[in-house]
């Protein structure tokens, strides 16, 4: 088809002359159409990579969601474990270290570590939400780590105590060494021999000659002899105790120095050696600064009130001791 041709009557050559359109407004149209189809395009464009990604894209977002969701999982267990955690600390400050006389742990130091610079910034290259997720999941595993690790070492003091308790609950003299009739306490007593009053720094059991004598505690052999007026004697030392026990006018000995006994053990035969009046057992308790002590009150736990009373009211009933 022919292109359409347009005229216009000139009045002054009184003809007919062609429209022609102008160079400069065939410039502009052409700029026009060329940035409206430039926009269009750019528009399409964003539309496209914004809403249509690629299989692998679309994989990537489904594994990022997913360890998202992961990590979110593993922040709430954290939040239980931190829960039980705390139950056992509380046990710790309030029963153990209370039955073991241990000092408390203070806030501060469950609370070292805390503060500082921030050492979580390496996850702020992340999308917020990611970054977010990141910090806290990692302050609550590193809060964690530092109190199990707390935890750990008090536990391992507490054990320490224990078994220093066990070994002191072990030692401790809390038996009679020999099975006897109590005839002379513990006090001021007139002595038979020198007919003087003096203090009388044990308790006599009245024992048939060769009677068995037993370790109260578990101890070491700290030394054996013969003197004046004790005759044949022991001492035992209970070093977690603090106390030393001494048995004395024993007619045999079956310890040596530097043995190791256990309650309950035998240890040697009653009999008159020394300065004695007849056969018995000579028993003493000192502690570290070797001042005597009065053995029934070792021996008190291991009896009921009623038989403890009866045993002290027999030992004060004696005045006169048989060494």
């Amino acid at each position: 088809m022919p292109k359409n041709r347009y005229y216009y009557f000139d009045h002054t050559t009184c003809s007919f002359v062609e429209v022609r359109p102008h160079p400069l407004r065939r410039l502009l149209l052409f700029a026009s159409v060329a940035v409206f189809l430039l926009g269009a395009g750019a528009l399409l464009f964003w539309y496209a990579t914004g809403r249509l990604a690629t299989p692998r894209e679309l994989a990537l977002e489904a594994e990022n969601e997913a360890l998202r969701a992961q990590l979110s999982r593993l922040s709430q267990k954290l939040d239980q474990f931190a829960v039980r955690l705390n139950e056992l600390a509380a046990h710790d400050q309030s029963l153990y270290r209370t039955l073991l006389e241990a000092e408390p742990i203070s806030e501060d130091i469950w609370q070292v570590g805390v503060g500082g610079t921030d050492t979580y910034a390496e996850f702020d290259r992340f999308s917020k939400p990611t970054a977010t997720l990141l910090r806290e999941t990692s302050q609550k595993l590193d809060a964690l780590e530092r109190k199990i690790a707390l935890q750990n070492a008090s536990y391992r003091e507490l054990v320490k105590l224990v078994e220093a308790r066990e070994s002191w609950r072990r030692q401790m003299p809390a038996l009679l060494p020999a099975d006897g009739v109590i005839v002379s306490g513990f006090g001021m007593r007139l002595h038979p021999i020198l007919r003087v009053r003096k203090m009388h720094e044990g308790i006599d059991i009245l024992l048939p000659y060769g009677s068995p004598v037993y370790a109260p505690g578990d101890g070491i052999v700290y030394k054996t002899g013969r003197s004046a007026g004790y005759g044949l004697y022991i001492i035992l030392e209970h070093p977690a105790t603090g106390y030393r026990t001494l048995y004395g006018h024993l007619s045999k000995i079956l310890v040596r120095r530097g043995q190791k006994v256990k309650r309950g053990d035998l240890i040697a035969h009653s009999g008159n050696s020394g300065r004695s009046t007849g056969p018995h057992l000579h028993y003493e308790v000192r502690d570290a600064r070797g001042r005597a002590l009065n053995p029934l009150q070792f021996v008190a736990p291991s009896m009921t009130p009623q038989q403890y009373q009866q045993l002290l009211e027999a030992a004060e009933n004696s005045k006169i001791s048989l060494d």
